[in-house]
């Protein structure tokens, strides 16, 4: 025992005298002789032996942000080479650009010329955001600054722990500051990206509200008829292609007869400017058409791609974005916007005897999200539905075999956009109302839609009735099929957090909350640099920055009143900090587009974000100006969103159910009619009666007085037997998590 005793003794003070020579990377010599290296560059091992090289591998930890960088750095030098070289063979610059490389300037500093250049022209610079005037330039600087000013997470660093003790530590990308860069080695050197401080030139204007479309929109009222044609003519052109845009030649015939597609209006010039409209504000982030392909066979006649039904369905949607009496079935009655058009594709899907077919699967799509405008839940929940059991029957979830020929390659792109426009607008309903999605939890999915170099590189300029600016203000590359491809990976993440809070049969747990909670992280840590807000602005940019907040504020709200037992992530911080961030990125919207003209799911964020500032301001944790700022905005957009009108009734049901201090005016414009009758002492109006009550022919999801024992809780603490989950909305689903499992879950009630 004693000699034992000293065998073991022995070995562990070897053990302890070499822990402190151990190096943490051997140079690759010394690992293949299996020997000890000291850490020196080079070591004292291989410089003691003639002929050897020393090398010390990059660890794997290390090399893979090593080659991201070196990725983006060839990136980078790719699209400078690609300038340079374009601008070689152009007429009016290969001598200055040739002089330039003759004298030994680098490839960095000849684009930075070239981009400066081009910011002084009115020309399109291709892949960059350019401008005609530095006011401009200057003016969406501060219009995207509060957003780009949002500050990062102070979770991000904080480590939380399962239940087997292991700590797992957040991302550090957690809400990074808009427009900074996941590489710091490459941050201000892509040619792509704006150059936000520019060295010289005038103040700029502050007349202008609106920067992209208050200065061309206010000289465009006092404009004649020709210039508002020749301007729509140029916006019709750049966003839908060469072939339309005849508008600015009204005695020309025009060549896309829309007798063919549908049959309420004669007015083929009517019909491109509201599909401008849609291709311009909606698209493409819930999209399930493909664009190209679409145009093609509307301008042609071709049946394959487009049909009366789809067309007509997304005219009802680019009604929204207009203000013509045209655009209404009853010219006086701006909440007609879009019904006769309505009207036609629901007389066409009825009669269709066969509804697997692509088209009809994009048109209910169309559909779904024109009725979630309007504020008609219960139907857009039914058009979306079918949409996505029509994909899943038709097999589009399934690849197909590709061949080698073009049209092949079509038909693959285009089923491939009609299943993720489906799947996306199904999670989003589904993580809106607190349900299970159509689709199976780990089914394996088609693959997304390539990105094509020439697509991605179309320009977006913003369109409205009086078309685009003369002047160029401001030309964007549209980057459609990134901002596609990136929205699709966010709804994979949303489908999967979805069947984390309400699978049946199982309680949610604090680690599996946290799990897809760093997986939304994850994903904007990883989205490319060209949709971060130094680069690009368009609206479905900005639109998906929305979309991440407002998934993150309702993965968290039903836990607001809880904590995470052994993590720093507060539920309630985090929902705080979402709301916040939807709040600033829609102020950034409104000062660079007004939100007369949003995406459909817009007044869906704002509600949600708004119902957040009301218990934030509820537990006197901060101001009101947040909420009011809400309000505002919901107001703003009821005239494009009859949604917009039900949530600022929603949100003045729960201000007084919750006795919130903050004054809501009952007589301001937008807002409606029936709300104005409650008045106050406690909400017991007929608006609230008619708000509330569900109808035999529509359950509205968003109902938040419902009398049953299943009634909104207040917002302060957990009254002993009470549930401690957070849910607005009795009719909605919640998680499957009861007081009993509050332990076993890894949570706590907040003190």
């Amino acid at each position: 025992m004693v000699s034992q005793d000293r065998k073991k003794g022995s070995v562990n003070s070897k053990r302890r005298r070499g822990l402190g020579v151990v190096t943490p990377n051997a140079c690759t010599e010394c690992r293949k002789k299996r020997a000890k290296c000291d850490g020196n560059n080079p070591c004292g091992r291989c410089t003691s032996q003639k002929g050897t090289e020393c090398v010390y591998e990059v660890p794997v930890r290390q090399s893979k942000e090593h080659m991201r960088s070196e990725i983006e750095q060839l990136r980078i030098q790719q699209r400078q080479s690609e300038r340079v070289l374009a601008a070689l063979v152009s007429n009016d610059r290969s001598e200055q650009v040739l002089d330039q490389l003759r004298n030994g300037e680098t490839l960095d500093t000849i684009t930075h010329k070239l981009d400066h250049s081009t910011s002084e022209s009115s020309g399109s610079g291709g892949n960059v955001t350019t401008f005609s005037r530095l006011s401009d330039h200057q003016a969406i600087d501060q219009a995207l600054k509060p957003a780009k000013s949002t500050a990062s997470s102070p979770t991000s660093t904080l480590a939380f722990s399962d239940s087997s003790g292991i700590p797992h530590t957040l991302p550090t990308g957690t809400w990074p500051a808009w427009g900074a860069e996941s590489s710091n080695s490459v941050q201000n050197e892509d040619t792509d990206m704006m150059r936000w401080d520019p060295d010289t030139g005038p103040s700029p204007d502050q007349g202008h509200t609106y920067p992209l479309i208050g200065g061309w929109h206010h000289q465009s009222g006092s404009e004649s008829d020709t210039a508002i044609q020749q301007a729509r003519g140029y916006g019709q052109e750049t966003i839908l292609g060469s072939p339309f845009g005849m508008e600015e030649n009204p005695n020309q015939e025009h060549p896309n007869s829309n007798e063919v597609w549908t049959r309420v209006t004669s007015d083929g010039a009517l019909v491109e400017h509201l599909m401008a409209l849609y291709f311009c504000w909606e698209y493409p982030t819930f999209a399930s058409l493909s664009k190209e392909h679409f145009l093609e066979d509307f301008r042609t006649g071709n049946q394959r791609h487009c049909s009366s039904l789809l067309v007509n369905a997304l005219l009802a949607v680019g009604c929204r974005f207009s203000s013509q009496a045209s655009t209404r079935a009853d010219p006086n009655d701006p909440n007609t916007s879009g019904d006769h058009f309505f009207a036609e594709a629901l007389r066409l899907l009825g009669e269709q005897p066969d509804r697997h077919v692509l088209t009809t699967i994009q048109a209910l799509g169309l559909m779904s999200i024109r009725e979630a405008s309007c504020g008609r839940s219960s139907e857009s929940l039914f058009l979306s539905g079918q949409s996505i059991r029509l994909a899943i029957e038709m097999g589009l979830h399934l690849d197909i075999n590709i061949s080698d020929s073009k049209e092949s390659a079509i038909e693959h792109a285009v089923r491939s956009a009609t299943f993720w426009g489906a799947f996306s607008l199904d999670q989003a309903w589904s993580l809106s109302i607190g349900r299970l999605p159509h689709f199976s939890r780990d089914t394996k999915l088609a693959t997304k839609p390539a990105i094509v170099d020439h697509v991605e590189s179309s320009a977006w300029i913003p369109y409205t009735d009086d078309g685009a600016p003369l002047e160029r203000s401001c030309t964007q590359p549209s980057n459609v099929r990134s901002v596609y491809k990136t929205f699709c990976e966010l709804s994979e993440i949303v489908h999967k957090s979805l069947y984390t809070l309400y699978s049946p049969g199982t309680h949610v747990t604090s680690k599996a909350l946290l799990e897809a909670y760093t997986q939304y992280l994850n994903w904007y840590d990883e989205i490319p640099a060209s949709l971060r807000l130094g680069h690009n602005f368009t609206p479905a940019v900005l639109f998906a920055h929305m979309y991440y907040h407002y998934a993150i504020l309702l993965l968290f709200r039903p836990f607001i009143k809880l904590e995470i037992v052994g993590s720093g992530v507060s539920p309630r911080d985090v929902c705080s900090q979402a709301a916040s961030a939807i709040s600033t990125l829609v102020n950034s919207y409104s000062r660079l587009y007004t939100l007369r003209r949003t995406p459909s799911f817009v007044p869906y964020f704002v509600l949600t974000s708004s119902i957040a500032h009301i218990v934030t301001l509820g537990n006197a944790r901060e101001g009101p100006e947040q909420l009011e700022k809400g309000i505002a905005d919901l107001k703003e957009m009821t005239c494009c969103h009859g949604f917009a009108i039900r949530a600022l009734d929603i949100l003045r049901y729960l201000i007084l159910h919750w006795d919130v201090d903050i004054e809501f005016e009952d007589d301001d414009e937008g807002v409606a009619e029936g709300a104005r009758e409650g008045g106050e002492g406690g909400g017991e109006g007929k608006w609230k009666q008619e708000m509330c009550r569900p109808e035999s022919t529509s359950l509205n999801q968003f109902c938040p007085n419902v009398e049953s024992v299943d009634v909104v809780n207040g917002i302060g603490r957990v009254v002993l037997g009470d549930n401690p989950l957070f849910w607005p909305f009795p009719l909605q689903g919640r998680p499957l998590l009861d007081g009993r499992a509050l332990e076993i879950g890894g949570f706590r009630l907040v003190p």
